[in-house]
């Protein structure tokens, strides 16, 4: 039977149910700190992994590859100056021989008109004589078949020089050296604002890589503080346990005695433990709060950063894509240029190759004009055994042979022409071949890198800039909305008050009416320090269990503060 004065003990049951409430809250406070904690440690992983990338995507290889493209862009570029106004002087050779072709043609034409007039007083002055009459249909007959021949050689010369006018034409109009030097200008700017760019986002990422760093190991350290609640939870469940043994060991005494001294002893220990508890919690929660708080100070520096980081960060591109937009307008015009000027070669060969050769319409003319000097010197000829009157046709024939030599001259001259311009068309293909780079090819492998890698850095810029901001909004969402120790505290000091809030952690007598009760809660203990209040308060030598892992959590907080 427990008297009445016992029934003015603490009502134990009470006590355990209010314990039990703060465990609950305790235990779901820091649940849910625990998980927020989580997740801002993943978010910075995140971030580190982004800023990580901002590294890498524009490291030195990227920039080195599109440097030696765009380097072989500008020899190209600077070569095919260099080939193009080269060209563009043999060209103009080409259309000087061209445009000199012409006057010789009309020379050949008068020479021709006069020939056909030459036929007809032949007819005239050898009437009667039927050797003459011949002689006069066959120069008819060659001069009107070499008027036909220069009349064709005539069209295609002049469609030649026309092509070859238009292509030196095209060839000035673009300013192609003038053009040439403005973009490799704009192409150097550009390639050093890739590298400007590159070492600005290395010294950022470095900076903003130490702060997450920072972050992220003071996050893992406030994971660990986050033990304290489990402590707590431990703790509570301990004197929880002991209020259970307290009350079952009472329903075994025997005596009033025995109860009280019972009573006395475990109330005592468990209101001490209370107490410690207390004190442990409000000292570790103190250190979890202060930590967040430092905490929400550098992930507004990680913010910083990574905004710094991210801005601005199309002006480089855009430089680039300046360039080459510039570039390629000048390869266009480039290339048209050239269409035009491998027209103008191709052309020339064709047309003097064709011209060159006996079949052509050159080659018929000089045929023309061996053919009439033979006819000439054989009506010369003639007319001398005819006397006085074969006179008039050998004057005739005199001048017939003095012009068809003119004819020839002026042939010849145009075949020494036409195959100058053939060698110089033979030249400038050769000349071309030999300095050809694809610049197309060089500048949109430059381009495809250095867009690939602005891609690859503003990609990784944004994911490193949205985890900046969602670490700073976590850690200062966990700063003004979770307090460990709101309320907390006052639950367990209610507790505390419910015991009769006894701090006396002095001894009491040794008696055997607490033994069972001091060796059954000793061995639920799994921390030092409720170890050493038990054997302070109750004292015996109670076998020390093995340490469990939550012992270690004392020695975490150290290490916390920064």
């Amino acid at each position: 039977m427990i008297s009445e004065g016992m029934s003015r003990q603490p009502d134990l049951r009470a006590v355990s149910d209010q314990l039990e409430a703060a465990r609950s809250q305790i235990e779901e406070r820091f649940v849910e700190g625990g998980k927020a904690l989580m997740a801002a440690y993943d978010i910075v992983a995140r971030l580190l992994a982004a800023i990580d990338g901002v590294t890498g995507a524009l490291d030195d290889n990227a920039c080195d590859k599109a440097a030696a493209r765009l380097t072989a862009t500008l020899k190209g570029l600077s070569d095919l100056a260099d080939t193009e106004a080269a060209a563009g002087q043999r060209l103009a050779s080409v259309l000087e021989d061209s445009e000199a072709i012409a006057p010789r043609i009309r020379d050949m034409q008068r020479s021709l008109r006069y020939l056909n007039t030459c036929a007809m007083e032949t007819r005239i002055a050898g009437a009667g004589v039927s050797e003459f009459a011949q002689f006069a249909d066959d120069v008819d007959k060659y001069v009107g078949s070499a008027i036909d021949q220069i009349e064709i050689f005539a069209d295609k010369v002049g469609q030649l020089s026309e092509q070859i006018a238009a292509a030196c034409s095209g060839g000035k109009d673009t300013g192609i050296a003038n053009q040439v030097a403005s973009v490799s200008s704009t192409l150097t700017a550009a390639l050093e604002a890739v590298h400007h760019r590159r070492n600005d986002l290395r010294k950022l990422a470095s900076g903003t890589a130490d702060v997450a760093k920072s972050v992220q190991e003071k996050v893992g350290k406030v994971l660990s503080a986050l033990q304290a609640g489990d402590v707590a939870r431990q703790r509570i469940e301990h004197v929880q346990a002991g209020i259970a043994m307290l009350l079952d060991e009472l329903t075994r005494c025997g005596s009033e005695r025995q109860a009280e001294a019972l009573s006395h002893a475990g109330i005592r220990l468990l209101s001490a433990q209370t107490s410690a508890l207390i004190k442990d919690f409000n000292e570790q929660t103190r250190v979890v709060v202060a930590t967040i708080e430092g905490l929400a100070g550098e992930a507004a520096r990680v913010l910083a950063l990574t905004g710094k980081a991210g801005c601005n960060g199309s002006g480089e591109v855009q430089v680039i894509e300046d360039a080459v937009g510039l570039t390629q307008g000048v390869v266009g015009d480039i290339e048209r240029s050239g269409t035009l000027a491998a027209a103008a070669y191709a052309c020339t060969k064709q047309v003097a190759t064709e011209l060159l050769s006996n079949m052509g319409n050159i080659g018929n003319i000089r045929s023309v004009r061996d053919d009439i000097r033979c006819l000439a010197i054989n009506a010369y000829l003639r007319s001398n055994r005819l006397g006085a009157k074969g006179r008039a046709v050998g004057v005739v024939a005199a001048e017939m042979n003095t012009y068809a030599a003119r004819l020839g001259t002026a042939a010849e001259d145009i075949l020494q022409r036409l195959s100058t311009m053939r060698e110089a068309a033979n030249g400038i293909d050769a000349e071309r071949e030999s300095h050809h780079v694809d610049i197309a090819s060089e500048l949109d492998g430059a381009v495809a890198t250095l867009r690939e890698a602005s891609a690859r850095t503003s990609l990784y810029l944004k994911e490193a800039e949205e985890s900046g901001n969602a670490v700073a909004d976590r850690i200062a969402h966990i700063a003004r909305h979770i307090d460990f120790s709101k309320d907390l505290g006052e639950h367990l000091h209610a507790c505390h008050r419910m015991f009769g809030s006894n701090d006396n952690i002095s001894p009491v007598e040794r008696s055997k009416d607490h033994e069972s009760f001091s060796e059954r809660l000793f061995a639920v203990y799994t921390m030092a320090a409720e170890r050493d209040i038990h054997q302070t308060i109750l004292g015996g030598s109670v076998p020390t269990p093995p340490a469990a892992p939550a012992q270690e959590s004392v020695d975490l907080f150290d290490d916390v503060l920064f």
